[in-house]
């Protein structure tokens, strides 16, 4: 109970300081009063931006997208409304209109305010002044200014436009170049000349193998021929048709001579069905040998096109690298020529759209009523800080009072005595 707070010794304290509580009060609330009603008044003027969304999107060319997903900034939007590029513009654009002092930037911007609206697309540009017609120049001003600058930073048609004629521009010089490197190439092109050639060697050898392989099998029906020869008796007459077998595989062996330059010498003559077996046998050896030079010439033959054969192979497949490459830029910087072409006629057809995604909404009007000083709300705020002061200036009246007038026994024994 000790550390209880005894209120009665405070209350006692103002009570008999009342008087003084209530004269700081008074002094305090006249004082501000007095200073409300001398202060000139000031007006203030509301102008009201909104940003909008896109009311179409061109897309010329799929293959370079807008991103039109992206949510607007509108929380930057009043921050941005006070940043000083702008901020200066508005002073340069009310020029004379304003005192002296208040091209002054840190001064001018004190009298400006911009917040969200119950939409958060809506920004409430407001400006503060003596002069209810200065104040709705300001305004007026602050937002045309305001909306030309947000829609050069967010949109940058201008700016979209340069930067695609400049890509537009290199662009067509890399497909000129590309273009050009094509037709060099074609000039001196080998490709279709090493094509016919690499045909030709390669008709040519598979002729060879063709001959080749038939001289194998010649020479195989030669050999059977002997065998069967050798087994009768080699001082007999041949038959009719062992000779006509002869016939047949001479017949044979020259018939491959039309696609194979060789000459195939045959020796041997006779009236048919007059050789001995010995004789046919003999010739038989003679038509193995010469088919037997006659493959081993076929075989160097073929040895020789191999290098022929693979160096035309490579300068045909060394052209047509170079020429599907060059092709390939060719059709590369086409593409991108086409591209960057169609999208500078987007960015110029919405560079004449000047009406932009932040608008100006409504204009302000002439203030006729003042926003500054409010007196009765001065005057109630002084009156409070004076009843604060008044209260603080009674306890220290009354702690600095003599001791007997601070205890009633004391103060009443003195009185006695």
């Amino acid at each position: 109970m000790e550390d209880e707070i005894d209120l009665r010794k405070y209350f006692g304290v103002l009570v008999r300081r009342w008087k003084w509580v209530v004269a700081f009060t008074v002094i305090a609330a006249g004082a501000v009063l007095i200073v409300s009603s001398i202060v000139p008044p000031t007006y203030q003027a509301t102008a009201l931006v909104i940003v909008t969304g896109p009311r179409y999107q061109l897309q010329f060319d799929p293959r370079i997208q807008n991103l039109t997903d992206l949510q607007q900034p509108y929380k930057a939007f009043p921050e941005l409304a006070l940043n000083d590029d702008l901020v200066r513009q508005v002073i340069d654009g009310l020029g004379s209109k304003l005192e002296v002092e208040d091209h002054e930037l840190a001064r001018f911007r004190a009298r400006l305010s911009a917040r969200g609206g119950s939409d958060p697309s809506l920004i409430r540009l407001a400006a503060t002044d003596q002069d209810p017609k200065q104040a709705q120049d300001i305004a007026n001003t602050w937002a045309e200014q305001y909306v030309t600058y947000a829609n050069d930073l967010y949109q940058q048609r201008s700016s979209e436009v340069a930067f695609f004629e400049t890509q537009v521009t290199e662009a067509d010089q890399k497909l000129k170049t590309a273009e050009q490197a094509l037709v060099d190439f074609q000039a001196r092109n080998p490709l279709l000349i090493a094509t016919i050639q690499l045909s030709a060697t390669q008709t040519t050898l598979v002729d060879y193998l063709a001959a080749d392989q038939r001289l194998a099998l010649i020479v195989q029906n030669a050999r059977s021929l002997q065998q069967q020869l050798a087994q009768q008796d080699s001082s007999e007459t041949v038959t009719l048709a062992d000779e006509l077998a002869a016939l047949y595989v001479q017949i044979d062996a020259l018939s491959t001579q039309p696609n194979v330059p060789i000459q195939l010498q045959i020796s041997g003559s006779g009236v048919l069905a007059n050789r001995t077996v010995a004789e046919q046998i003999a010739s038989l050896n003679a038509l193995v040998d010469a088919l037997q030079d006659k493959s081993a010439e076929i075989k160097r033959q073929v040895e020789a096109l191999q290098p022929d054969i693979l160096a035309l192979q490579k300068t045909r497949e060394e052209a047509q690298v170079e020429l599907d490459r060059l092709t390939r830029d060719r059709d590369v910087a086409r593409d991108t020529y086409f591209t960057l072409a169609r999208k500078l006629d987007e960015a110029r057809v919405a560079a004449q759209d000047v009406t932009g995604e932040v608008r100006l909404a409504s204009r302000a009007a002439v203030p006729t009523e003042p926003v500054g000083p409010r007196k009765v709300l001065n005057t109630v705020l002084g009156s409070v800080l004076g009843l604060i002061v008044g209260v603080i200036v009674a306890f220290v009246i009354d702690a600095r009072r003599p001791v007997a007038e601070k205890s009633p026994v004391l103060a009443t024994s003195t009185r006695a005595n």
